[in-house]
């Protein structure tokens, strides 16, 4: 899990996406997922979108926005890269080249279509993860923000959430679970009949699974 001091994770908390963003460059990429056993998103800030699809090919789609037009928010989405590899087995996106120390304004808004029955691990540093309908095993770490996960209860065995600070809740087999507080909290369930596990794991924020 993505360890965050508390004034640092309330500092990166304004920095989610506001209204008044403005897209200044885009990625688009179609690639397919051959023999790879497991996708891997690795996105920064911003938020990311995971639907599940019947091809065998992941489709991405990736916007850097800004919040204004100011030169060094430019200048820094113009050296950002977006990148993947298939290297042991995995099929790895990543955005490289962020700004180290000042986002300067620069957010991402990442849409990605993924074969439904294949695993997926996903690492968001700070922003809000949207994922539904997959089937396979799914991992992720969020280290500040919001996820929201909708998945089909046959396929699912196990569902394992952990929040730092903050609630998580999951509906499942009929019933609503559900954990919050100051203190490290915990949601485990493996009363399903498939075969995928679920596992969430947010700093500060929330979690929400849904499993129908």
């Amino acid at each position: 899990m993505k360890k965050l001091i508390l004034p640092v994770a309330a500092a990166l908390l304004c920095a989610l996406p506001a209204s008044a963003e403005e897209v200044v460059r885009t990625f688009q990429k179609q690639i397919p997922t051959g023999d790879v056993g497991i996708v891997h998103i690795d996105i920064p800030v911003g938020e990311l979108e995971i639907e599940a699809g019947d091809g065998q090919q992941v489709e991405t789609k990736v916007e850097l926005l800004c919040k204004n037009r100011k030169p060094r928010c430019l200048e820094a989405a113009r050296n950002v890269r977006f990148v993947y590899s298939t290297d042991d087995g995995r099929l790895h996106f990543q955005i490289k080249d962020w700004p180290r120390t000042n986002h300067r304004g620069l957010e991402v808004r990442a849409r990605f279509t993924v074969p439904r029955t294949l695993p997926l691990k996903t690492e968001l540093g700070v922003g809000e993860l949207t994922v539904n309908g997959l089937e396979g095993d799914f991992q992720a770490d969020l280290g500040v923000g919001e996820v929201n996960v909708t998945m089909p209860e046959s396929a699912v065995g196990s569902v394992k959430l952990d929040t730092g600070i903050g609630e998580a809740g999951l509906r499942a087999g009929g019933r609503r679970y559900e954990s919050e507080g100051l203190f490290v909290r915990e949601i485990h369930w493996n009363q399903g009949k498939g075969k995928s596990h679920v596992e969430v794991d947010c700093g500060v924020g929330e979690i929400n699974v849904t499993l129908k």
